[in-house]
């Protein structure tokens, strides 16, 4: 802390340290008639006097003169300075005196007057000077000594930058990690820091210190890598504090530099892990697209052939063999869509996709796909939608019906007995949107108690027979609620054991359009179809694929031509006019879509509006 002077609050006080009565009576005269506030001007006339008279009282400047009766030269100064350097020394010097003075000055006094060359105004600013620059530099000392003290307690470095004399000033025992051997604190180079920044980063560091500076900012950060005396480089967190002089100009900055090697070194493991994780999401992403290709490419094969043989006249037996590759080639295609969502889901990779239908057209597919199997059980199979529920919604009808289809297929094959419903209640809506409650209620085997909140878990059966028993992979309930979930709807179940259950879903669905007579969105009925006189263009690269689609549509009386990739297909479109083209996406040489687009952006009418 500095000395307290009588400057601050009661004035200043004066000690004159002159043996030379006449000099002693000018520069009192001088002080007096300054216009500074004199608060005692003590004097001495020998060393001995003025070091007493300092070690009893607080003085805001002392003037002091070389030659004493008990002391002389740098001597008289140093003695003073050993009792308290604090004290601003103003040198009273001859003409003779002068390489002396200047010396003394070197060593830590403000000034130097010459002996009767001094005048009142003169004095007054040798005064004021003096004593306001002793003032600072005690505290820029004490500051470097508080530096001094953080930077041993701890690794981080401190530097303080002149920016008048372009020096700088370093601290720290962190220190010693950066300098090179025979190297010490205090003969650091000036071109210490500009050549330990790394080569690559040296220019934007450097910038970026000198732009904050020059655009008048208060303060600097940036993080850098830095050599070690070992030749590697460590991370450092460099920050920096920008003083400014009285008329606001930059004439300091202040900072630190901190190692942060370790958590950067995190960081980038971080980052890498992240890294490797999107890569492998995106490898996943590639085999779940290339599984759903290559998997249900051969069970599509399997089941279009087993549709085709049914077709053909067999015996009973070998109808009872086609139904049963039929059924286990379905199932096991079920089995695949399932794992197939579900993977799409978890990895959020299952978009909605909204278009506008008919609730009630909706259900009426989904009973028509199972009344089959509830009447080979007899069981009843019936659906009720509330009438007020608006002609015409706009949401993702295929996966609405892909959660009415779980719902229903599990009902059905857990219930030997009584009934299955769906029902579909409006609860409120707006102009935008409808909440809807969607219930499918069996009489079957019911859930045990303690099963139902887990139900909805991946792999999960109502019992541990239930796989042998009723066959499935314990996916399509955690599909359905994450489907549910997706839509931002909620599920529930309620069950007794013996006696059946009932799932109860809410979703908020968009209304459509309306339209007077929706039937374009209403269920068409079943008819023969026939494709006389249409000319087919079947793009598919599989065999299999091209035999079952082929004789598919040449049964219904169509004509096909066969391309094995998009290639082919262009070339067969500038030879012929085709009414439709059937194109696969993944295939050799050119995929379906850039096909597609060539078709329809590269060729001419007809091509390009098929």
């Amino acid at each position: 802390m500095i000395t307290p002077t009588a400057s601050s609050e009661t004035g200043i006080a004066i000690l004159i340290i002159e043996d030379n009565l006449g000099d002693q009576l000018l520069l009192e005269t001088h002080l007096e008639s300054t216009g500074l506030s004199i608060a005692t001007i003590n004097i001495a006339s020998t060393i001995a006097e003025g070091i007493t008279l300092l070690q009893n009282n607080i003085f805001s400047l002392i003037f002091l003169d070389f030659f004493l009766p008990d002391s002389n030269g740098l001597d008289s100064y140093l003695e003073l300075a050993k009792i308290n350097s604090r004290v601003p020394v103003v040198i009273l010097s001859g003409l003779s005196d002068t390489a002396l003075s200047i010396k003394a000055i070197s060593l830590g006094a403000q000034d130097f007057l010459l002996k009767g060359g001094y005048t009142t105004e003169s004095l007054e600013k040798c005064v004021s000077y003096s004593i306001e620059r002793k003032r600072n530099l005690v505290l820029l000392k004490e500051n470097n000594e508080r530096y001094d003290v953080i930077s041993k307690a701890t690794q981080d470095i401190v530097w303080d930058w002149n920016l008048v004399t372009d020096k700088v000033k370093w601290f720290g025992q962190g220190l010693i990690n950066y300098l090179p051997a025979g190297i010490e604190i205090e003969n650091i180079p000036d071109n210490f820091w500009v050549d330990g920044l790394h080569p690559v980063e040296r220019k934007r560091v450097i910038d970026s210190l000198y732009r904050t500076i020059t655009q008048n900012e208060n303060s600097w950060e940036y993080d850098y890598r830095f050599l070690r005396i070992d030749g590697t480089y460590a991370y450092i967190n460099s920050r920096g504090y920008v003083l400014k002089d009285e008329d606001g100009k930059p004439n300091r900055v202040i900072g630190s530099m901190q190692d942060i090697t370790e958590r950067k070194n995190a960081e980038l493991e971080t980052q890498k892990a992240r890294f490797e994780a999107e890569e492998a999401r995106k490898t996943q992403e590639q085999f779940l697209a290339n599984m759903s290709h290559e998997i249900r490419t051969p069970m599509n094969g399997v089941i279009g052939m087993a549709n085709l043989l049914a077709e053909t006249n067999l015996n009973q037996d070998q109808k009872e063999y086609v139904a049963t590759i039929k059924e286990s080639a379905d199932n096991l295609m079920g089995i695949i869509n399932d794992i197939l969502d579900l993977t799409k889901i978890v990895s959020g990779k299952l978009l909605l996709v909204e278009t506008a239908y008919s609730l009630p057209a909706l259900i009426l597919n989904i009973n028509k796909v199972y009344q089959p199997k509830a009447n080979e059980k007899g069981i009843i199979l019936k659906s009720t939608t509330d009438k007020k529920i608006a002609p015409v919604l706009c949401g993702d009808a295929e996966r609405l019906s892909q959660i009415l289809v779980n719902l229903v297929g599990n009902a059905i094959k857990f219930t030997h007995e009584g009934k299955v419903v769906v029902d579909v209640v409006l609860l409120e809506e707006n102009e935008q949107a409808a909440t809807l409650q969607f219930s499918v209620t069996d009489t079957g085997i019911g859930i045990e108690k303690g099963k139902i909140e887990t139900i909805f878990e991946r792999f999960i059966q109502v019992s541990g027979n239930s796989t042998r028993k009723y066959g499935g992979t314990g996916l399509g309930l955690t599909i359905t609620r994450q489907l549910i979930e997706l839509q931002g709807g909620t599920i529930h179940v309620k069950s007794k054991e013996g006696e059946g259950s009932s799932f109860v879903f809410n979703l908020t669905i968009k209304k459509g359009k309306s339209h007077p007579h929706p039937a374009h969105l209403l269920a068409l009925p079943e008819r023969p179809c026939n494709l006389q006189r249409i000319d087919i263009l079947l793009v598919e690269d599989n065999i299999i694929n091209q035999k079952v689609a082929a004789k598919s549509l040449t049964n219904l009386g169509a004509t096909v031509h066969i391309a094995n990739n998009g290639k082919e297909a262009i070339e067969f479109l500038k030879k012929k006019k085709y009414h439709v083209i059937l194109m696969d996406i993944q295939m050799p040489e050119m995929d379906g879509y850039e096909a597609t687009k060539i078709i329809r952006t590269e060729m001419q009418e007809p091509a390009s509006s098929i």
